[in-house]
Order: C-alpha cells, then structure tokens, then sequence
C-alpha cells in the first residue's frame, strides 16, 4: 500500500500554494507596473492578483513577466485543488457509501471505539478490503481508517437499509465491535435480515461481548447454527489473557494483581496450561482488595480450579493498604518468590505503582508484566524510566488492546478452532498431498469450508445420540465418551453428510481417485464402504471430544 497524504497535511499543502500563488501574482503585476510606468498601489497588485485567483482576469496582456507567467497557469490548478478538496469534506459521507455500495468480499467492521478501530487497522495490515460504519457521536477511529483508504459510513449498523447500502450481504464477514453488548447483538440480529446471493458461502458475523462470562456460554451456540449467518463470540480480555501468558513464561508461582475481568481470565488461562503439563497444582497469588470473593467466583464458574491451583489469597487495596495485608504480601515475596508478577488493574496508574511496589520489596528479580491500555504515552514514559533492573527484573507494559486486537481474535472462533483441529485430524491420518490435503494455512478461505461445514453437523450428530455440548468446566477427558453404539451412529452420519456435500459440489464416484476430475472411489453408502474407510470414521468420531476440548466445550449427556 502506497504512502497517503494525511487530509491535514492536504490543506496545509493547498495554504502553501496559494500563499506562492499571491506572492508571484502580486510580484509580476509590481514588475508590469514597474515596465509599463502605471501609477498603481498595492492593493491594485492584490486586486488583480485575486482576479487570477477567481479566473476572472481581463487586464493587460503585454509584457508578461516569468512571475505572471507561472501565477496565471497555476490559478487554474488551485482552484480546481481547493474545489474538490472541499467537495471531498462536504461529500465524505457520500463519497464513502459510494464506495462501499461497490465493495464485495470485504470485512465490515461496525463500531469505531478502540477495539473497532483497531480491528480494522489490524485488517487493513493484513491485506483484507475493510467497510467501517462509525456510530453518530462515537467517530475516534474514523479520521486515521480514512488515511489508510477505509470507505467510513456514519450512521446506525443496526439499520437494515444502511447495511444495506454497505453491502453487508456480499461481505465476507460483519464484526459487530462497538461498546455496548445489546448493540452488538443487535447488529447480528439485523445481519442474518440482509439478503445474502445464493452462490455465497455463510457470512461469518464476529460479534464482541464485553461481559466474559456471556461470551464464553454464547459460544455453545456458535456451532450448529444455520441459514447464511455463522456467528462467532469474541472477548478482548480472554483473548489478552491467552496472548499475555503467550509472551511471558508464568513459571511455577503466578501472582496476579487486580483479580478484574483481566485478571480472572490470566488465572483461567494460566490454570488450563498448566494441567495441560500434568504437573500437579499451580501456586498462585492472588493480590485485590476482594481477592477471596474473586476467587471463589471463578472457582463457581470453572469447577476444574479448586483441583488445578493451589491459591493464595490477600486482601491487599493498593489505594489503602493495611499494615497487615502488606506484611503478607512480603512474606509471600520471602518465603515463595514468584516467576512472574501481572499487574492487571484496569486503572494503569494503579498498575504502575503496584508494580513498582514489587519490584522494591521482592527478594529475587522477577518480571513484572503491566496492563496498559496501549502501547506508547503514560506507559512507555515509566517503562523507559524504570529500566531493565538488573537486581530486581524488569517491568514490561503490557498494551492489552494492541495485544488482543489482531485478525485472529475474530478468525479464531469456536467453529475456526474446531474446522481447524478436523482438518489437522484429517491431515495426521491420511497424510499431506494436493487439493484439500494440505496444511491449513495453505488452503484458501473456499477450500476451509468443508471443514467448516463438518464443524457446523458436530452439534446435530451429538443431539442425534442424547448428548450435548457445554462450556468445558472440568479439563479431565474420559478415556471413552462414546460407547461403540454411538461411535457407529456418529461415524456413518458423519460419512453421510460428507457424501451429500461432495456430490452438491460435483463429485462423482469412480473406482480410482481423481481430483481434478472430481471422481472419488468413497461416494458410496455406509455398508458399502470397506472396513478400513469406516474404522477411519470411528477413529475420527473417537477423537471429538478432545477437539470440542481445545475449543472449550464438553460432552454431556
């Protein structure tokens, strides 16, 4: 993408001109006096000067200097320059749905707040053709998406007509982004409205919930889902919580300060990578001023917690501490020295001076990582003043929204996560090759749909035998969800939904493969297949439960 010129620096560039334009204007017509010997003042020069600027110039056309030469042809481009940048302000809006109503494939990203904007910027990077509509009243973002070539649509995304008319029904995907939860839902509520063509895959509709827990039981409902509308549920702080503990290594004895949405999520995340290890409890330290309540919360919403840590709780307020709660938290440094320190306090000052609190009184250098809201200003002054620390460790900012606002907190949904682990199934089963047979990453966004596709029937094959998916709670998979009776009953509805949905695309059978030709010796009825190709299916049937584990998601009866 080329450099653009700001609309700033456009006006300052179209002053400059015509601050030239009089200079040499007003210079040639002095000179003309001058060589014609005419009486005329100043603003004589000015007079005619501004003649040339409206093009309206009917004086003498004889000894015409260099100076006029160049003011009377550049009259013209500056006129026209100044014209149409004000035409481009007074019919922005305009402009902008001009464009939109043209776009196809593109990403439509409703709400411009910090995570919109910063969601789209992260698409634009990437490379994806990005439609934004900013909310009336609530256009931070829309000045530097404009910069980088995003058509900005002002008005309600609630509004059918104004999906509409920013094509959301040939998009390839809605991110419903702004700061309000019920707005959000209301988006996707209106999105599954907007006629979609026929020939289109499933719009995918991101949608983001502020409320955590929402978030995590709305995901249930993202598989299975039918019509043209796939939807997905996204949370910034669980997707910060995962990126976090993805840059910093939490070692044996996690502590975390401010036990807030943020916090919660890292003692989460970090409990569930640390069973993954098999190493017993996780010790951590739990530092708010309601650090129990906190976490008997958790414990109540993810039951796996009261086996996977073993918790330590001080009810430390950093704004009024007690001389006993601090006297804990020193002991807690002395005596079990923590690998690694989260300040995670929504309020940043709060989390600057908790950390540097740490850092004073802990006994052994250790990281301490701070949530900030960005990268740069408040933060990047005290992480530079603060240092690396050779004694105590370092303290790092963390910008949890420029962490978490990347391409793949909306491409990583619950159905993206489990069509991807399918497809790496199938992959680790049958080997690599051409076609479909290639790593994910290799496949374009077409080719995924029939793993997608296989991820949509996984809630209708699991209700055809009694059972149903539910948030993962306790992280401990039976060797054997299945019995053989239900294996069975998955594996041919499974074989029978693949056949129907390569025969809808053109496939034929015959008795030797052929891709190209799209002829495959497997298009037959269950009992005809061969023993080999159905202990594929039960094999694969065998494996869902782990699958629907990494996604988040139980087995049930």
């Amino acid at each position: 993408m080329g450099a653009r010129v700001s609309e700033r620096t456009r006006w300052w560039l179209l002053a400059g001109g015509w601050v030239l334009l009089l200079v040499l204007g007003m210079g040639g017509f002095m000179q003309q006096a001058d060589e014609l010997d005419l009486d005329l003042n100043v603003f004589d020069h000015l007079y005619f000067t501004l003649q040339l600027a409206a093009l309206d110039y009917e004086g003498a056309s004889t000894n015409i200097n260099w100076r006029l030469q160049i003011a009377r042809f550049a009259a013209p481009l500056m006129a026209t320059s100044t014209l149409i940048q004000g035409a481009s302000v007074v019919f922005r809006d305009q402009f902008a749905r001009w464009r939109a109503r043209r776009a196809s494939g593109h990403t439509l990203v409703c709400g411009l707040g910090p995570v919109g904007t910063r969601l789209a910027t992260a698409l634009v990077n990437d490379g994806r053709t990005v439609v934004a509509v900013a909310e009336p009243g609530n256009t931070g973002g829309e000045a530097g998406l404009r910069e980088m070539g995003v058509p900005v649509v002002v008005g309600d995304p609630t509004d059918p007509a104004l999906l509409n008319a920013v094509r959301a029904g040939r998009a390839a995907r809605v991110v419903a982004a702004t700061d309000s939860d019920a707005t959000n839902v209301s988006i996707a509520a209106a999105v599954r409205d907007v006629p979609r063509p026929a020939n289109r895959p499933p719009l995918r509709c991101a949608v983001r919930l502020l409320d955590g827990e929402l978030a995590h039981l709305l995901r249930a409902t993202e598989l299975g889902g039918g019509g043209g509308v796939r939807l997905e549920f996204f949370n910034v702080q669980e997707r910060a919580a995962h990126a976090l503990l993805g840059e910093h290594e939490m070692g044996s004895h996690l502590v975390v300060m401010g036990v807030g949405q943020l916090g919660g999520d890292l003692v989460v995340t970090a409990a569930q990578r640390w069973r993954e290890r098999g190493e017993g409890p996780l010790a951590i330290t739990l530092i708010d001023r309601y650090a129990h309540g906190r976490l008997h919360a958790l414990t109540m919403r993810h039951p796996a917690l009261h086996t996977a840590l073993d918790a330590h709780c001080i009810a430390l307020d950093f704004g009024a501490p007690s001389e006993q709660a601090v006297a804990e938290f020193d002991r807690v440094l002395v005596e079990r020295p923590p690998t690694l320190v989260v300040a995670a306090f929504d309020d940043e000052t709060l989390a600057w001076s908790s950390a540097l609190f740490v850092r004073r009184r802990a006994a052994r250098p250790v990281d301490v990582v701070v949530r900030t809201n960005s990268a740069g200003g408040f933060g990047a002054h005290l992480e530079e003043a603060v240092g690396a620390g050779v004694v105590h460790g370092r303290i790092v900012a963390f910008p949890f929204l420029d962490r978490a606002c990347t391409t793949e907190l909306i491409e990583g949904g619950v159905r993206e996560q489990l069509a991807r682990a399918l497809h790496d199934d199938h992959l680790a089963r049958t080997g690599t090759g051409a076609g479909l047979h290639q790593a994910w990453d290799a496949l374009s966004d077409a080719e995924r749909e029939s793993s997608r596709a296989a991820a949509d029937a996984v809630v209708a094959r699991i209700d055809s035998i009694g059972a149903r998916l539910v948030p993962l709670a306790h992280w401990d998979l039976d060797a054997q969800v299945f019995t053989a009776d239900e294996l069975e009953q998955l594996a041919r509805a499974e074989h029978e939904r693949w056949k129907a949905e390569r025969e809808a695309a053109g496939w034929r059978w015959a008795e030797v493969r052929d891709d190209a030709a799209k002829l495959n010796p497997l298009l037959v009825e269950w009992d005809a297949l061969g023993d080999a190709d159905r202990e594929y299916n039960r094999a694969a049937a065998q494996a869902l439960p782990a699958l629907l584990a990494r996604a988040g998601f139980d087995v049930t009866r």
